[in-house]
């Protein structure tokens, strides 16, 4: 299909005069781990345009915002990026034009999309990231679909203006870095779906090295990493296993079976989380299960809250511990935690990838409060006193659920 006049190419920064002779630097990308959505709709794969632009510039302006408030110290952190990404500064009567512009060039053609489309189910081990496909309850948006890694690669170019200045070329090849080493497409991708690695840099290697723990805290992140291994979806599974154990296996996250439980083939006992007694308490007039009388002694606090919001609680015997937790302020909170493959280097002519565990600065999220929604009442996250009565929390060192996870997943 011809495109339209005077219509850009949406997967590329316009092509003016102005900047036709600039010096494009190419990337070239691999998909390693499958893709969840990243089309219009969130949840769909877009079989003509699966690698999206836009999509990527904004993965690029959020690295370079946490590297420009935790690492380069900039103070108007908002006109330094509108300066550098393009945009509109507050009293400007005109946007600033972006100094980085970006194509993605060589994407897999729509045949080899189809050719890579697969249910959901064919990810057994990954099922508990990809609970909205396992969770959807309209036939007509079934089965979710996700893509293949085997063989999906394109190119990212990208190319300064005359307009960058040094320091600013600086913070973008950094912030590729950031991105190639944590980054992902399309949806879930904090939990280590649409994870891909930079094979090639030729002009600019260093976009390609790994990121060290050393590295990474300069900017105020933890990063725990696994051994490496030459798969880089077993090594993504192994990451998600850790953190389902670290809130539902039994004797981490839940209570050994009961007797009465293993008659019934149940795997584990109550949560080791105060959360759902926490729910009993709070819409005790809704009803719950009498055996389930609400003990636990953290009280009415929600620290798995810290891995992100809003969490959906769900039981189809008591109402009590149905409810959708939300921030108190907005609606959504993006995880401090990313799972992934990253890349750690060649060995026989093969890539090796470490499961990995990033967590952001998430210091204020621990000051957080969450209310129940259709409820004023608000609750914190956590309580540092409370440590001790959690035992997920108090057997992995005792500090905040994201610390205590990081020692759990180096286990």
């Amino acid at each position: 299909m011809l495109r339209e006049p005077n219509r850009p190419d949406p997967n590329s920064d316009e092509i003016t005069l102005e900047n036709s002779n600039l010096k494009w630097h190419t990337l070239h990308c691999e998909l390693i781990t499958p893709m969840y959505g990243g089309g219009v709709e969130s949840t769909k794969v877009d079989e003509k345009m699966p690698i999206r632009v836009s999509s990527i510039r904004g993965q690029l302006r959020f690295w370079w915002r946490l590297l420009a408030k935790y690492q380069w110290g900039i103070e108007d952190i908002a006109k330094a990026e509108t300066n550098l990404w393009g945009g509109m500064n507050q009293g400007d009567d005109d946007g600033k034009a972006s100094k980085v512009l970006l194509k993605v060039t060589n994407s897999p053609t729509v045949q080899k999309v189809k050719n890579n489309l697969v249910s959901y189910e064919n990810f057994p081990n990954l099922k508990y990231v990809l609970f909205p496909a396992y969770n959807e309850t309209d036939p007509s948006l079934k089965p979710h679909k996700l893509l293949t890694a085997d063989g999906i690669t394109w190119d990212l170019d990208f190319a300064f203006t005359p307009a960058v200045t040094p320091e600013q070329k600086t913070q973008v090849i950094e912030t590729l870095q950031w991105w190639a080493n944590f980054g992902g497409l399309g949806f879930r991708s904090r939990k280590g779906l649409g994870a891909f690695y930079i094979s090639e840099s030729q002009d600019f290697p260093e976009i390609c090295e790994t990121l060290t723990p050393e590295d990474v805290a300069l900017a105020s992140c933890q990063l725990v990493q696994k051994p490496a291994i030459s798969n880089p979806l077993t090594a993504l599974e192994g990451a998600v296993r850790k953190l389902a154990d670290f809130r539902q296996k039994a004797g981490v996250g839940r209570n050994e079976p009961s007797e009465e439980a293993k008659k019934h083939k149940k795997p584990a006992g109550r949560s080791c989380f105060p959360e759902p007694d926490a729910l009993r308490r709070i819409q005790r007039n809704l009803g719950y299960d009498r055996r389930h009388e609400p003990v636990h002694p953290a009280g009415n606090i929600f620290p798995r809250g810290a891995f992100g919001l809003p969490i959906l609680f769900h039981s189809h015997q008591e109402k009590a511990v149905n409810a959708t937790l939300e921030p108190s302020f907005g609606e959504r909170l993006a995880s401090p935690l990313i799972l992934r493959p990253v890349f750690a280097g060649i060995k026989d002519d093969k890539p090796l990838f470490r499961a990995s565990a990033l967590v952001l600065p998430y210091q204020y999220i621990l000051d957080m409060k969450v209310i129940l929604k259709g409820n004023e009442t608000e609750y914190p996250i956590w309580q540092k006193d409370k440590a001790q009565d959690i035992r997920p929390i108090a057997d992995n060192g005792g500090g905040d659920p994201l610390q205590a996870f990081l020692t759990y997943f180096a286990k």
